[in-house]
């Protein structure tokens, strides 16, 4: 009672202040602000790029004109006629609300055929967002009759049916929990800035806000929950559902966030520190390079050109400026993505920083790993065209697809190792193969890795991702792939060791019964087999994909003589977007039937596809060891995976002997020139030391703790 009694106080206050702030300003309040405007008629005068793009903007308006009802374009046409003052185009605006108003609803049927109802969705959201808009850039040109009939317009087909279906306690039946993703913030969010436009028209908007103030408070701190099995929304700004959803999601909320505090300065903003690092989480996901767009990782439901401009120039509007905001807002290229803001929109133009003082580069870490959504990115630099390799290992459901343990790797300017992606969701093949493990670089065993219904109902036990180093040359991270997995898998552990210019992935698995194992690979470009190799050429970038054990593969195709070395299969897949064409995806497969198994698969980076200046990579064998060594110049690093220590030894020491060195580690890893012996401490430049407690011989310590940990020694 008392919580209740606090709440309605608080409400009261809320309206009071808002009322207050409102008797002291005029229309438009909400994004095409009379300072804003006045800014860009200046700018007019003088900027040829502004007055280009500002030229863009009243091309889409004037076509509009044309249009029945544009009430998706009632932005461009709003900002035009601030600018012009022709009346033509407010008229165009009154037209549209009053026929999106008289409206029986903005939904398709098979969302108003459900049980209740969806009156209210994104078209809603749409509509809602635009109506908003246009009234409020023409508000002061309105009679109080037309002013009245607009905003119950703008009520009765946008602002109604997102408070029965979302909002209203009484008639409200979504939950965060249910639809607590990128649906939420627009359909909530939009409301709320419709609710800011019609404000003086209808009085009970002022509660309406806060409820959508609330809402939206509710859901950027949406923890999850166990019963029915959902993650949170955000991961220290980054957000679960892929690059393409976040700056969706995001764009709508801080839009929200952006008119409210246009339309009360004063307004509280709870949750506002969870979004310091909401710009590092594009900027960590971007691959810098010469190319026609910026690419992005794009794990599940999103897309290679997905980008964040939107919520960078919204984040820095609001007060979150750092400069490195800038130098990505320098990457992104025009019109690359349909959810961006880019100058010659009316967003884009009123709200983008000036970037004169952008940076070279970004200041931020060359490495990050969001734990608890399960995403990793490492790289090589922050300039263009360099390497980058991006780890999934998270939650599967919905927007993000059976992909544990999967990876993407650009590199020389290109993406050289891709994701299967995806295509619109009518379309058969997205059900049929984009959301399978069978679309991602993982691990099969029997040709299934996460059970089907993890798309529908989510993976009750959740891939997670350990251990990030980065020491410049040296880099790794542990992925645990066994929960989404673990019909099939009773151990499913891949770790990425990143030494110089060879990427290892090492596969340590086991299965409830035997079976056979097969590892999938998706490049991109063009290639084939070659020898022990499976060579990948994209224009200026290439690598080679060489298993090593638990064997190669037969360097001929007289595979007939070698039963026991894997195997390496063509498959036919779908092209994302594309699906009217296929295209190949490869299996590498052990051909004997096994209950656990260890891979060790060697990505070889190539400075160009004719370079012969590659690293030599070959297996090291050792009683209870498999290894690697990589060989380039005068520098070899031996790998070794301690066959003792993953785990199978119950309350008994892992202890082995690597070349001379005594431990209980994992992995080791150590460099050494060549022609010195690796057994003297003194000729060892750089020591990896994966999941270990001790390295020592007869004479030195080289590492000691009681706990086994992940380490770089130099």
């Amino acid at each position: 009672m008392r919580n209740k009694r606090k709440h309605v106080l608080t409400l009261i206050l809320f309206c009071s202040l808002v009322f207050s702030i409102r008797a002291q300003q005029q229309h438009p309040y909400l994004f095409f602000t009379p300072d804003r405007i006045a800014t860009l008629k200046e700018q007019l005068k003088s900027d040829k790029e502004v007055k280009a793009n500002y030229t863009q903007v009243e091309q889409v308006a004037r076509e509009a004109l044309k249009e029945n009802n544009p009430y998706r374009k009632l932005e461009y046409l709003a900002l035009t006629y601030q600018v012009t003052g022709e009346k033509r185009y407010a008229d165009k605006i009154k037209e549209s609300i009053r026929q999106t108003g008289g409206k029986e609803t903005l939904e398709a049927k098979d969302m108003l055929n459900r049980e209740p109802a969806w009156t209210s969705l994104l078209s809603t959201a749409h509509a809602n967002h635009q109506m908003a808009i246009g009234f409020d850039a023409i508000y002061n040109e309105l009679s109080d009759e037309e002013r009245k009939e607009l905003a119950q317009a703008i009520y009765k087909i946008g602002i109604r049916p997102t408070l029965h279906d979302w909002l209203s306690p009484a008639t409200r039946f979504h939950a965060i929990n249910s639809m607590g993703h990128n649906y939420w913030a627009s359909c909530i969010a939009m409301t709320g800035i419709a609710a800011m436009a019609v404000s003086n028209e209808i009085p009970e908007a002022t509660e309406w806000i806060d409820m959508v103030s609330r809402a939206t408070t509710d859901w950027a701190n949406f923890q999850g929950d166990i019963l029915q099995n959902k993650p949170a929304n955000f991961d220290n700004g980054a957000y679960y559902e892929s690059v393409s959803y976040a700056n969706y999601g995001l764009t709508q909320y801080l839009t929200f966030r952006l008119a409210m505090q246009n339309f009360n300065p004063r307004a509280e903003w709870p949750e506002r520190k969870l979004f310091e690092r909401a710009a590092d989480y594009f900027m960590y996901t971007c691959y810098p390079a010469d190319s026609d767009y910026l690419p992005s990782l794009y794990f599940g439901d999103s897309n290679i050109a997905a980008n964040g401009e939107g919520v960078l120039k919204l984040l820095w509007t609001l007060g979150f400026q750092k400069t490195d905001m800038l130098w990505y807002l320098t990457q992104v290229r025009k019109n690359q993505a349909k959810e961006s803001m880019p100058t010659d929109t009316p967003m884009g133009l009123l709200y983008t920083p000036d970037l004169s003082d952008a940076p070279l580069q970004p200041s931020l870490s060359l490495s990050t790993v969001y734990e608890r959504m399960g995403w990793s990115v490492m790289r090589t630099s922050w300039e263009k065209n360099t390497t980058l390799l991006g780890v999934k290992c998270g939650h599967t459901w919905n927007h993000s697809h059976a992909d544990a343990g999967s990876f993407i790797l650009f590199h020389n300017g290109q993406q050289v190792i891709k994701d299967g992606g995806n295509c619109w969701y009518p379309n058969p093949w997205y059900r049929e193969y984009f959301f399978h493990s069978q679309a991602h670089n993982v691990l099969l065993f029997n040709g299934q890795a996460q059970p089907q219904e993890q798309q529908y109902k989510g993976s009750m036990l959740d891939g997670s991702l350990h251990h990030l180093t980065d020491e410049g040359n040296i880099k790794y991270i542990l992925a645990n792939v066994t929960g989404p997995t673990s019909r099939y898998f009773s151990k499913n552990h891949r770790s990425f060791l990143w030494i110089d210019d060879v990427i290892l992935i090492i596969d340590d698995v086991c299965s409830h019964e035997d079976g056979t194992f097969s590892l999938l690979f998706h490049p991109d470009g063009v290639s084939r087999k070659n020898g022990i190799d499976l060579s990948v050429v994209n224009q200026q970038a290439a690598v080679d994909i060489r298993p090593l054990w638990p064997d190669y593969l037969t360097e001929s195709d007289f595979e007939h003589d070698f039963p026991y070395n894997l195997k390496l299969k063509a498959h036919q897949g779908p092209k994302a977007k594309k699906t009217d064409e296929m295209e190949t995806y490869y299996s590498v497969t052990y051909p004997i039937k096994a209950q656990s198994v260890k891979f060790i698969t060697a990505i070889i980076l190539k400075d160009s596809p004719a370079s012969k200046n590659i690293p030599q990579v070959t297996r090291l064998k050792g009683d209870d060891l498999q290894g690697v060594r990589i060989a380039k110049g005068d520098k070899i690093t031996d790998v070794y995976l301690n066959t003792r220590a993953d785990g199978h030894i119950m309350h008994r020491n892992s202890c082995t002997n690597v070349n001379g060195w005594d431990t209980d580690a994992y992995l080791l890893a150590f460099s050494y020139k060549k022609g010195t012996d690796p057994a003297v401490s003194k000729n060892i430049s750089e020591w990896f030391i994966g999941y270990g407690s001790y390295v020592r011989n007869a004479n030195e310590s080289i590492f000691d703790s009681y706990t086994k940990k992940y380490k770089v020694i130099r």
